[in-house]
């Protein structure tokens, strides 16, 4: 596999040929075809801080790295001196000095990681930040599709609900054209601005053209934690407008896949006869989401860089 970066912030950080690596590996964890990279030397010491709160991706990199035979260690950023005032990368280079040598963050601050790009304080999976990025969920939703033999080859799959205030849009935005889809955004104006529109990426406020267009549908919560009150959007009209349940897919007359990163917000964006129906392949991205991630924290951890964390002090030494 080629070589992945120490700080994995967004899918703009891979290339086509370590992403198809990821998915490769993933497979063959999934189906028993390959056994978890052997760490020789020592055990690897991984930890989750997470300052803002998950419960399907938290959980998914703790099960990925005890299937990995790592070292878990769960920092409580509650409890931690960032409550005292020390910085992030602090933070992180004490991590680091206590031999943790990968850190996966969650954080609500967007862009937050940017920074540690260059110089890493120690290795880095983004576990979403703010309304910027969630490299890892994109990921494990195009290895959900193809492990159900969808091709997304000239598809269009319809990313509907929240996307401007959703990491997980955006990172699906950047990932999905990589493999030669294209991307209709449906949605309320607040939820979905022209901007966004590219040459892979078109956008919609009228139902009834998504409907039409859709090969795959991805359905986004309403993300009303990062909503300003100048965003007036009718909740209680929202299901009719902008949500989907099993009737209209079924009335659609084609097979069309229905995603969902969660949480879900049911009678809002998604019905329940929907979420328990053969269309919705939201309960396999949550159980592929654990060899997807074991896939990374190995790409990661076997990257072989050198410019991590800080450098042995012999000032004092003769």
């Amino acid at each position: 596999m080629e070589m992945f970066p120490s700080v994995l912030e967004s899918i703009k950080d891979l290339n086509k040929r370590q992403i198809d690596g990821v998915l490769e590996l993933a497979q063959k964890l999934k189906h028993r075809q390959d056994t978890p990279f052997s760490f020789s030397n020592k055990t690897p010491i991984i930890a989750t801080s997470f300052l803002e709160n998950s419960t399907r991706t938290k959980h998914s990199f703790e099960v990925a790295i005890a299937k990995l035979g790592c070292t878990y260690v769960n920092f409580e950023a509650e409890k931690s001196s960032l409550k005292k005032g020390e910085t992030l990368e602090q933070t992180l280079l004490t991590l680091f000095g206590q031999g943790v040598e990968l850190c996966i963050i969650r954080t609500s601050v967007s862009n937050e990681l940017t920074k540690f790009k260059e110089n890493p304080p120690i290795k880095i999976i983004n576990g979403g930040d703010g309304t910027h990025q969630h490299p890892t969920q994109a990921l494990l939703d195009l290895f959900t599709l193809f492990e159900n033999d969808i091709s997304i080859e000239g598809k269009t799959i319809c990313i509907a609900g929240d996307v401007i205030h959703s990491r997980v849009g955006h990172s699906l935005i950047d990932l999905l054209p990589m493999f030669g889809a294209k991307i209709i955004l449906f949605g309320p104006k607040g939820f979905v601005p022209e901007n966004l529109q590219s040459d892979s990426v078109t956008v919609t406020h009228e139902r009834q053209e998504a409907l039409e267009k859709m090969d795959i549908l991805y359905l986004l919560r309403a993300q009303k934690e990062r909503h300003g009150k100048e965003l007036n959007i009718d909740f209680d009209n929202y299901h009719n407008e902008y949500g989907f349940d099993l009737k209209t897919i079924e009335s659609l007359n084609r097979k069309v896949p229905v995603m969902h990163p969660g949480p879900a917000n049911i009678g809002i964006e998604i019905s329940k006869d929907l979420i328990c129906s053969p269309y919705y392949l939201g309960h396999e991205q949550v159980r592929n989401s654990i060899y997807l991630r074991m896939s990374l924290i190995e790409a990661i951890l076997q990257n072989g860089a050198k410019n991590i964390g800080f450098k042995e002090n012999d000032f004092f030494k003769n």
